[in-house]
């Protein structure tokens, strides 16, 4: 009996080892764990902070899209209405006029073709004579 009491001793030290050498390689896995945790929650407050100023920016864009869209409307409406006026058929008439005088057109002719008045005419031709 004697025999088998250092061997019991031995076996108990050696499992206590063991158990520490087991404990100790937990608690570096755990500690690696932690580390990786905690650098992965850096970087999800990151993409959340991220993602948060991109909606925000997001709404901001949308707002002046929206703006853009009803002046782009607004101006439609407007030239709408100046077709429909005799303003923009006299505009048009200005229009023809200035390529008439440029191309050397006389004054005469710009009356005829353009139905402006003679100073209205010879106007257009100081301004835009080629």
């Amino acid at each position: 009996m004697e025999f088998y009491i250092p061997i019991v001793v031995t076996a108990l030290l050696l499992a206590v080892v063991m158990l520490f050498f087991l404990t100790y390689k937990q608690w570096c896995r755990t500690k690696a764990l932690e580390s990786t945790v905690s650098h992965l929650g850096k970087k999800l407050n990151t993409v959340q902070h991220d993602i948060s100023a991109l909606c925000a920016s997001g709404l901001g864009v949308d707002e002046r899209v929206g703006g853009a869209e009803r002046r782009v409307r607004s101006l439609m409406g407007r030239i709408e209405e100046l077709e429909e006026s005799d303003t923009f058929e006299h505009l048009q008439e200005f229009q023809g006029a200035i390529e008439l005088a440029q191309k050397g057109a006389s004054a005469d002719e710009i009356v005829e073709k353009c139905h402006l008045t003679v100073d209205e005419a010879s106007l257009l031709i100081r301004l835009h004579k080629a």
